[in-house]
């Protein structure tokens, strides 16, 4: 019988009555506003998955916490919901990002040498259009985080400003060259930078 129906079937398809489709993921090209892109050009974020829950390794000083809150409430909002829960159970062990899952933030007194200007780095970790994980990794080798008054030393760095541009990457932002954009490249020692841009609240509101 499965012999019939497929000779059956092919007969059909020679004869021009049977056609087969292939289906597809249709993708459409989204504007970047000024989110990191998939190879389809579609948005990378974290789409529906909120809010997204962080947890600080131990190395992270805990007076430094209000100003991460402050820094996710930043950008909370400009959307008017909730992105991000603190989870305040600290993690343990090796002071390294690594992806097992849990979004956590570094204070690392350790990083590569070749590193050195870099004040810190966001790592997410994505399933085609969709943010599945991100660490923060703070280079405290090398710089020196403030929460309100720096040491004057040149390398003195306004934690709360950092978090909020890092926190910009975690939720799929590049860098933004516009004017007084929290996602510009850098950061200046002993500056201050809390307060979205124009270009800032559009571009997270064009997502979240």
């Amino acid at each position: 019988m499965k012999i019939f129906v497929k000779w059956f079937l092919l007969s059909l398809l020679s004869a021009g009555l049977l056609s087969v489709t292939a289906c597809a993921p249709r993708y459409k090209d989204q504007p970047d506003c000024g989110f990191n892109r998939n190879v389809y050009g579609e948005r990378v974020s974290w789409k529906g998955r909120l809010p997204i829950e962080f947890r600080v390794h131990n190395s992270f000083p805990q007076d430094m916490i209000p100003a991460l809150e402050n820094a996710m409430n930043v950008w909370e909002k400009a959307t008017g919901r909730r992105l991000f829960s603190l989870n305040r159970s600290l993690v343990s062990g090796v002071n390294s990002p690594n992806q097992d899952g849990v979004n956590v933030i570094y204070m690392m007194a350790e990083y590569e040498s070749d590193k050195s200007s870099e004040q810190a780095r966001t790592t997410t970790y994505s399933v085609s259009d969709e943010i599945r994980e991100a660490d923060i990794r703070l280079n405290n080798k090398d710089f020196n985080f403030y929460v309100d008054v720096p040491r004057n030393s040149g390398r003195d760095i306004h934690i709360e400003s950092l978090l909020i541009h890092e926190l910009g990457h975690v939720l799929g932002l590049k860098h933004n060259a516009s004017n007084g954009s929290v996602m510009a490249t850098t950061l200046s020692s002993s500056t201050v930078r809390e307060i979205l841009s124009p270009s800032d609240i559009d571009n997270i509101r064009c997502e979240y």
